[in-house]
């Protein structure tokens, strides 16, 4: 696995290749920015279905709706807001590096990538993949970070409301993840691979 800056562009002679060797070009967003929007309505399902999870697991979440309880919001600047803001970058990187662990051979593999641009980290790889391990590291990080992991920080008597804020941050920001797998249990067959080229999809 190697660093880069940003997520390759694509290579139009390999586009061709690839469909002159039987790939399927994938329908697709044609960049992030569409693909966050077409993503939107993914993220406010997330979004419903981690505060109803929330809202089982954190007590006084729960009183918030019920209307026992007052929100107050208070912001200080001080060191904690600085530590909070590393802790969200850090499970940012988190997220994608749950992505990673399930690559196959990605510590071997010269057709990997990871990187981070200041605000978004992001893994990316080359290697082709079966649609079901595909699926597998798209959906992980969602999975881990938005429902075990809350889960089990409620059963240790930890979880709080910044750790809640972290988990449905993800679960938003896992929108992204969900329309790819969406598209992908579409559009490709059960037994085929899938190829990134870029921002191009292909699927065999």
């Amino acid at each position: 696995m190697k660093y880069i800056k940003c997520i390759p562009s694509t290579d139009k002679l390999v586009c061709e290749n690839l469909l002159l060797d039987g790939w399927k070009k994938l329908k697709e967003p044609k960049d992030v920015k569409f693909a966050i929007f077409y993503s939107l309505p993914i993220m406010i399902i997330s979004f419903f279905i981690e505060l109803t999870l929330i809202y089982f697991l954190y007590k006084p979440f729960r009183e918030l709706i019920n209307g026992s309880n007052d929100l107050k919001l208070q912001l200080t600047l001080n060191l904690n807001i600085f530590i909070y803001l590393i802790t969200i970058i850090i499970f940012l990187i988190i997220h994608e590096l749950l992505h990673a662990l399930f690559i196959p051979n990605i510590l071997k593999s010269n057709r990997t990538y990871w990187g981070f641009n200041g605000m978004f980290a992001f893994v990316y790889t080359e290697e082709k993949i079966k649609k079901s391990r595909f699926i597998i590291i798209s959906v992980m990080p969602y999975l881990i970070l938005s429902f075990i992991f809350p889960i089990i920080l409620s059963s240790l008597g930890v979880l709080n409301g910044f750790l809640c804020f972290l988990c449905l941050l993800n679960a938003g920001g896992s929108c992204v993840d969900l329309l790819n797998i969406i598209l992908i249990s579409v559009q490709a067959p059960n037994d085929s691979y899938i190829l990134s080229n870029g921002h191009n999809t292909y699927y065999k």
